[in-house]
């Protein structure tokens, strides 16, 4: 493995990150850290030996009305507001693609979301996907579209837990 996962701090190197998007390069680069002051949502980093960003993601909570949940899973959920967990944001560095690290943030995020999930009230998880390929990416590890979702991007997504 050339990364280690790490809680978010100032100190990490975040200059060089690049993951193809430039809305998520600068979130990372200029807005993490007043997000992560004002409590907007907790990161983490995947740092590489040099202790430089080559991926993370951000977690916060959230909410989708009941009515956009497909009718197959009515029975399973309350009938007002689902609270869930919400993936805001997920990327990773250029450099670091196809080594298996946007699934190891993924499954760490849907992981760290059940623990809190049996401490709190929280039914599901909720991504948007900003393009086809990242809805591809979550479809893969069963992520499912919202009815309300249009043809543009982004597309929400949501897992059951």
């Amino acid at each position: 493995m050339t990364w280690k996962f790490v809680d978010f701090n100032k100190a990490f190197d975040r200059s060089k990150f690049d993951c193809g998007e430039a809305v998520l390069n600068t979130y990372l680069k200029t807005m993490i850290s007043r997000d992560v002051e004002r409590k907007a949502n907790v990161p983490l980093y995947a740092i590489n030996a040099n202790d430089e960003v080559v991926g993370f993601y951000t977690l916060s909570t959230s909410s989708i009305e009941f009515n956009n949940f497909p009718p197959n899973l009515k029975n399973k959920i309350a009938p007002y507001p689902v609270s869930v967990a919400l993936i805001g944001r997920l990327a990773v560095d250029n450099s670091m693609k196809g080594k298996g690290l946007g699934k190891e943030l993924l499954f760490h995020a849907v992981d760290r979301a059940i623990r809190i999930s049996k401490e709190i009230g929280m039914r599901a998880i909720v991504v948007d996907a900003k393009n086809p390929s990242a809805e591809d990416f979550y479809k893969k590890y069963g992520f499912e579209l919202l009815i309300t979702v249009t043809v543009t991007y982004p597309r929400k997504m949501f897992l059951i837990v």
